[in-house]
Protein backbone atom coordinates (compact mmCIF):
# COMPACT_ATOMS: atom_id res chain seq x y z
CA UNK A 1 0.00 0.00 0.00
CA UNK A 2 3.09 2.08 -0.03
CA UNK A 3 2.89 3.71 -3.22
CA UNK A 4 4.29 7.00 -4.28
CA UNK A 5 1.51 9.53 -5.78
CA UNK A 6 1.20 10.47 -9.32
CA UNK A 7 -0.47 13.40 -10.53
CA UNK A 8 -4.30 12.89 -9.84
CA UNK A 9 -6.99 13.94 -8.40
CA UNK A 10 -10.33 15.71 -8.29
CA UNK A 11 -11.57 19.12 -7.80
CA UNK A 12 -13.94 21.57 -6.82
CA UNK A 13 -13.78 25.37 -6.80
CA UNK A 14 -15.55 28.15 -5.35
CA UNK A 15 -13.30 30.32 -4.48
CA UNK A 16 -11.93 27.21 -3.15
CA UNK A 17 -10.72 24.22 -4.63
CA UNK A 18 -11.35 20.65 -4.28
CA UNK A 19 -10.46 17.65 -5.84
CA UNK A 20 -11.57 14.24 -5.43
CA UNK A 21 -10.66 10.68 -6.59
CA UNK A 22 -9.72 8.99 -3.43
CA UNK A 23 -11.89 2.71 2.83
CA UNK A 24 -12.37 0.42 4.54
CA UNK A 25 -12.09 -3.59 4.97
CA UNK A 26 -14.63 -5.87 5.37
CA UNK A 27 -13.60 -9.40 7.42
CA UNK A 28 -15.69 -12.06 7.15
CA UNK A 29 -15.86 -15.14 9.46
CA UNK A 30 -16.39 -18.79 9.08
CA UNK A 31 -16.95 -22.12 11.34
CA UNK A 32 -16.54 -25.41 9.71
CA UNK A 33 -18.12 -28.41 12.00
CA UNK A 34 -17.44 -31.70 11.10
CA UNK A 35 -18.96 -34.56 13.45
CA UNK A 36 -18.55 -38.89 13.05
CA UNK A 37 -20.55 -41.49 14.68
CA UNK A 38 -19.36 -44.75 15.43
CA UNK A 39 -21.49 -47.62 14.81
CA UNK A 40 -22.74 -50.28 16.99
CA UNK A 41 -23.66 -53.91 16.12
CA UNK A 42 -25.41 -56.56 18.16
CA UNK A 43 -25.15 -60.46 16.59
CA UNK A 44 -27.09 -63.76 16.85
CA UNK A 45 -25.24 -67.08 16.16
CA UNK A 46 -27.48 -70.12 17.20
CA UNK A 47 -25.92 -73.30 19.14
CA UNK A 48 -24.84 -76.58 18.42
CA UNK A 49 -27.67 -78.24 20.67
CA UNK A 50 -31.29 -79.20 19.30
CA UNK A 51 -32.53 -76.01 20.98
CA UNK A 52 -30.96 -73.31 19.78
CA UNK A 53 -29.41 -70.97 22.54
CA UNK A 54 -29.11 -67.33 21.69
CA UNK A 55 -25.72 -66.09 22.83
CA UNK A 56 -24.74 -62.61 22.26
CA UNK A 57 -21.37 -61.84 20.76
CA UNK A 58 -19.49 -58.91 22.02
CA UNK A 59 -19.25 -56.48 19.12
CA UNK A 60 -15.53 -54.39 19.23
CA UNK A 61 -15.81 -51.15 21.18
CA UNK A 62 -16.96 -48.47 19.41
CA UNK A 63 -13.87 -45.88 18.95
CA UNK A 64 -14.30 -42.47 18.51
CA UNK A 65 -13.00 -40.60 15.43
CA UNK A 66 -11.44 -37.90 15.90
CA UNK A 67 -13.39 -34.71 15.21
CA UNK A 68 -12.35 -31.17 13.78
CA UNK A 69 -12.44 -28.73 16.36
CA UNK A 70 -14.43 -25.88 15.18
CA UNK A 71 -12.30 -22.22 14.70
CA UNK A 72 -13.96 -19.31 14.58
CA UNK A 73 -12.18 -16.10 12.78
CA UNK A 74 -12.81 -13.29 14.95
CA UNK A 75 -15.38 -11.02 13.56
CA UNK A 76 -14.52 -7.67 13.70
CA UNK A 77 -16.34 -5.36 16.70
CA UNK A 78 -18.57 -2.62 15.22
CA UNK A 79 -17.21 0.80 15.68
CA UNK A 80 -18.30 2.55 19.04
CA UNK A 81 -16.54 5.78 18.37
CA UNK A 82 -18.89 8.79 17.39
CA UNK A 83 -15.89 11.48 16.28
CA UNK A 84 -12.54 11.14 14.71
CA UNK A 85 -9.38 12.45 15.73
CA UNK A 86 -6.91 15.50 14.80
CA UNK A 87 -3.40 14.77 14.45
CA UNK A 88 -0.60 18.00 14.36
CA UNK A 89 2.92 17.28 13.10
CA UNK A 90 5.45 18.34 10.41
CA UNK A 91 6.96 16.68 7.50
CA UNK A 92 10.15 17.09 6.10
CA UNK A 93 10.07 19.26 3.06
CA UNK A 94 13.08 18.95 0.72
CA UNK A 95 11.07 21.12 -1.76
CA UNK A 96 10.76 23.71 1.34
CA UNK A 97 14.16 23.24 3.27
CA UNK A 98 11.84 23.33 6.31
CA UNK A 99 9.52 21.49 7.51
CA UNK A 100 5.43 21.27 6.40
CA UNK A 101 2.67 21.78 9.25
CA UNK A 102 0.23 19.65 8.69
CA UNK A 103 -2.87 18.42 10.66
CA UNK A 104 -4.38 15.16 9.47
CA UNK A 105 -7.96 13.79 10.33
CA UNK A 106 -8.27 10.09 11.32
CA UNK A 107 -11.70 8.76 11.23
CA UNK A 108 -13.34 7.18 14.09
CA UNK A 109 -11.72 3.36 14.91
CA UNK A 110 -9.08 3.99 12.31
CA UNK A 111 -7.55 1.19 11.73
CA UNK A 112 -3.95 0.51 10.60
CA UNK A 113 -4.30 -2.22 8.17
CA UNK A 114 -7.20 -0.48 6.35
CA UNK A 115 -7.41 1.24 2.75
CA UNK A 116 -8.61 4.76 3.23
CA UNK A 117 -9.51 7.73 0.31
CA UNK A 118 -7.85 10.97 1.72
CA UNK A 119 -8.80 14.54 0.91
CA UNK A 120 -6.32 17.09 0.75
CA UNK A 121 -7.98 20.28 1.68
CA UNK A 122 -5.91 23.66 1.06
CA UNK A 123 -6.58 27.17 3.04
CA UNK A 124 -6.44 30.71 2.05
CA UNK A 125 -4.45 33.48 2.23
CA UNK A 126 -4.01 34.87 5.79
CA UNK A 127 -5.30 31.42 7.18
CA UNK A 128 -3.31 28.07 8.24
CA UNK A 129 -3.86 24.43 8.48
CA UNK A 130 -7.26 25.02 11.17
CA UNK A 131 -9.05 26.72 8.86
CA UNK A 132 -11.12 24.04 7.11
CA UNK A 133 -12.33 22.37 10.59
CA UNK A 134 -13.26 25.47 11.76
CA UNK A 135 -15.66 25.62 9.25
CA UNK A 136 -16.92 21.77 10.71
CA UNK A 137 -15.75 19.43 7.97
CA UNK A 138 -14.61 17.18 10.97
CA UNK A 139 -18.35 17.48 12.60
CA UNK A 140 -19.22 16.61 8.65
CA UNK A 141 -17.00 13.99 8.45
CA UNK A 142 -17.73 12.44 11.93
CA UNK A 143 -21.64 12.16 11.16
CA UNK A 144 -21.38 11.20 7.51
CA UNK A 145 -19.19 7.93 8.78
CA UNK A 146 -21.94 6.91 11.24
CA UNK A 147 -24.40 7.44 8.60
CA UNK A 148 -22.62 5.03 6.08
CA UNK A 149 -20.32 6.84 4.13
CA UNK A 150 -16.89 4.89 3.81
CA UNK A 151 -14.03 6.56 6.70
CA UNK A 152 -11.76 8.81 5.11
CA UNK A 153 -8.65 10.64 6.47
CA UNK A 154 -8.33 14.04 5.74
CA UNK A 155 -5.03 15.99 5.43
CA UNK A 156 -4.68 19.88 5.43
CA UNK A 157 -0.96 21.56 5.00
CA UNK A 158 -0.39 24.63 6.40
CA UNK A 159 1.40 27.02 3.59
CA UNK A 160 3.22 29.23 5.86
CA UNK A 161 4.63 31.60 3.38
CA UNK A 162 1.81 32.20 1.82
CA UNK A 163 2.51 36.44 0.83
CA UNK A 164 4.76 34.25 -1.59
CA UNK A 165 4.12 35.09 -5.05
CA UNK A 166 2.42 31.98 -6.46
CA UNK A 167 5.32 31.58 -9.51
CA UNK A 168 7.86 31.38 -7.09
CA UNK A 169 6.76 29.30 -4.41
CA UNK A 170 7.72 25.47 -3.90
CA UNK A 171 4.16 24.24 -2.19
CA UNK A 172 3.18 22.55 -5.34
CA UNK A 173 6.26 20.68 -5.02
CA UNK A 174 6.16 19.88 -1.42
CA UNK A 175 2.43 18.46 -1.41
CA UNK A 176 3.14 16.34 -4.60
CA UNK A 177 6.67 15.34 -3.74
CA UNK A 178 6.95 15.34 0.24
CA UNK A 179 3.51 15.36 1.71
CA UNK A 180 1.46 12.73 -0.23
CA UNK A 181 4.35 10.49 -0.41
CA UNK A 182 4.99 10.95 3.68
CA UNK A 183 0.75 10.30 3.92
CA UNK A 184 0.84 7.22 1.40
CA UNK A 185 3.69 5.84 3.76
CA UNK A 186 2.51 6.45 7.49
CA UNK A 187 -0.70 5.27 6.93
CA UNK A 188 -3.59 3.43 5.55
CA UNK A 189 -4.60 4.90 2.66
CA UNK A 190 -6.16 3.96 -1.21
CA UNK A 191 -3.50 5.46 -3.32
CA UNK A 192 -5.26 4.69 -6.31
CA UNK A 193 -6.65 8.00 -8.78
CA UNK A 194 -9.92 7.59 -7.74
CA UNK A 195 -9.54 7.63 -4.02
CA UNK A 196 -7.79 11.17 -4.00
CA UNK A 197 -9.37 14.25 -3.92
CA UNK A 198 -8.06 17.68 -3.39
CA UNK A 199 -10.05 20.74 -2.68
CA UNK A 200 -8.91 24.68 -2.05
CA UNK A 201 -10.54 27.81 -1.22
CA UNK A 202 -9.37 31.21 -2.48
CA UNK A 203 -5.64 30.78 -3.06
CA UNK A 204 -5.59 27.33 -1.80
CA UNK A 205 -8.29 26.53 -4.72
CA UNK A 206 -5.65 28.01 -6.80
CA UNK A 207 -3.09 25.51 -5.73
CA UNK A 208 -5.53 22.73 -5.96
CA UNK A 209 -6.41 23.09 -9.79
CA UNK A 210 -2.59 22.64 -10.38
CA UNK A 211 -2.24 19.94 -8.27
CA UNK A 212 -5.03 17.26 -9.15
CA UNK A 213 -6.66 15.68 -11.54
CA UNK A 214 -10.13 16.09 -9.35
CA UNK A 215 -10.86 19.83 -7.91
CA UNK A 216 -12.73 21.75 -6.03
CA UNK A 217 -12.46 25.38 -5.94
CA UNK A 218 -14.69 27.61 -3.62
CA UNK A 219 -14.01 31.51 -4.03
CA UNK A 220 -10.97 30.81 -6.12
CA UNK A 221 -8.10 33.17 -7.29
CA UNK A 222 -7.03 32.89 -10.71
CA UNK A 223 -3.22 32.34 -10.52
CA UNK A 224 -0.67 33.15 -12.98
CA UNK A 225 -0.35 30.75 -15.83
CA UNK A 226 -3.47 29.16 -14.86
CA UNK A 227 -5.84 30.00 -18.22
CA UNK A 228 -2.47 28.07 -19.93
CA UNK A 229 -3.11 25.02 -17.57
CA UNK A 230 -6.04 23.52 -19.21
CA UNK A 231 -4.42 23.54 -22.81
CA UNK A 232 -1.24 22.12 -21.12
CA UNK A 233 -3.50 19.12 -19.96
CA UNK A 234 -4.99 18.38 -23.44
CA UNK A 235 -1.55 18.13 -25.12
CA UNK A 236 -1.08 14.92 -23.33
CA UNK A 237 -4.61 13.94 -21.80
CA UNK A 238 -7.90 13.57 -22.82
CA UNK A 239 -11.25 15.29 -21.93
CA UNK A 240 -12.25 12.42 -20.19
CA UNK A 241 -9.19 12.00 -18.57
CA UNK A 242 -10.01 15.13 -16.87
CA UNK A 243 -11.65 14.43 -13.57
CA UNK A 244 -15.03 16.51 -11.98
CA UNK A 245 -14.57 19.93 -11.58
CA UNK A 246 -16.44 22.00 -8.90
CA UNK A 247 -16.75 25.65 -8.80
CA UNK A 248 -18.49 27.93 -6.81
CA UNK A 249 -18.14 31.70 -5.81
CA UNK A 250 -20.44 34.31 -4.08
CA UNK A 251 -22.49 36.83 -6.40
CA UNK A 252 -20.70 39.73 -4.17
CA UNK A 253 -16.97 37.71 -4.35
CA UNK A 254 -14.25 40.35 -5.50
CA UNK A 255 -12.46 37.69 -7.53
CA UNK A 256 -15.32 36.86 -9.42
CA UNK A 257 -14.11 38.22 -13.08
CA UNK A 258 -11.08 35.49 -12.18
CA UNK A 259 -13.40 32.74 -11.61
CA UNK A 260 -15.93 33.59 -14.67
CA UNK A 261 -12.93 33.83 -16.87
CA UNK A 262 -11.99 30.25 -15.80
CA UNK A 263 -14.70 28.50 -16.37
CA UNK A 264 -15.18 30.15 -19.90
CA UNK A 265 -11.98 28.41 -20.79
CA UNK A 266 -12.71 25.28 -19.36
CA UNK A 267 -15.97 25.57 -21.68
CA UNK A 268 -14.13 26.61 -24.51
CA UNK A 269 -11.96 23.13 -24.63
CA UNK A 270 -14.87 21.00 -23.91
CA UNK A 271 -14.47 20.79 -20.30
CA UNK A 272 -17.90 21.43 -18.48
CA UNK A 273 -17.26 22.00 -14.55
CA UNK A 274 -19.82 21.88 -11.68
CA UNK A 275 -20.43 25.93 -11.38
CA UNK A 276 -22.14 27.52 -8.80
CA UNK A 277 -22.93 31.20 -8.04
CA UNK A 278 -24.53 32.01 -4.56
CA UNK A 279 -25.37 34.77 -2.55
CA UNK A 280 -22.22 36.08 -0.81
CA UNK A 281 -19.05 37.57 -1.04
CA UNK A 282 -15.55 36.09 -0.25
CA UNK A 283 -15.52 35.59 3.27
CA UNK A 284 -16.12 32.99 6.18
CA UNK A 285 -19.69 32.91 6.40
CA UNK A 286 -19.80 32.03 2.71
CA UNK A 287 -17.45 28.98 2.73
CA UNK A 288 -19.14 27.94 6.38
CA UNK A 289 -22.55 28.51 4.49
CA UNK A 290 -21.33 26.07 1.46
CA UNK A 291 -19.20 23.71 3.54
CA UNK A 292 -21.88 20.81 3.31
CA UNK A 293 -22.09 21.08 -0.40
CA UNK A 294 -18.48 21.21 -0.86
CA UNK A 295 -18.40 17.84 1.24
CA UNK A 296 -20.94 16.06 -0.20
CA UNK A 297 -19.69 16.50 -3.85
CA UNK A 298 -15.69 15.41 -2.19
CA UNK A 299 -17.39 12.00 -0.75
CA UNK A 300 -19.65 11.23 -3.70
CA UNK A 301 -16.41 10.81 -5.62
CA UNK A 302 -14.97 7.58 -3.38
CA UNK A 303 -15.60 4.36 -5.23
CA UNK A 304 -17.42 1.37 -4.12
CA UNK A 305 -16.20 -0.17 -2.90
CA UNK A 306 -12.63 1.12 -2.80
CA UNK A 307 -9.98 -0.89 -4.69
CA UNK A 308 -7.54 -3.06 -2.51
CA UNK A 309 -3.72 -2.73 -3.31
Amino acid sequence: MRQCFHNSIFIIITGVISVLTIGGCALSSSISRLSSTPALFLTFTPGPSATATLTETPTATATATATSTPTETATPLPCTETAGTVEKLSVASNALGVALPVSIYLPPCYNPAGNYPVLYLLHGQGMDDTYWSSLGVTGIADLAIYKGQTPFIMVFPFEERFLEDNSISKFPEAIINDLIPWVDSNYATCTQKECRAIGGISRGGGWAIKLFGTLGGHSYGLMFGDSNWVQKQLETHTIEDFPRIYLDRGDQDSLAPDIDYYVKVLLANGIRPEFHIYPGGHTRNYWRSHVQEYMDFYMDAWPEPIPQP
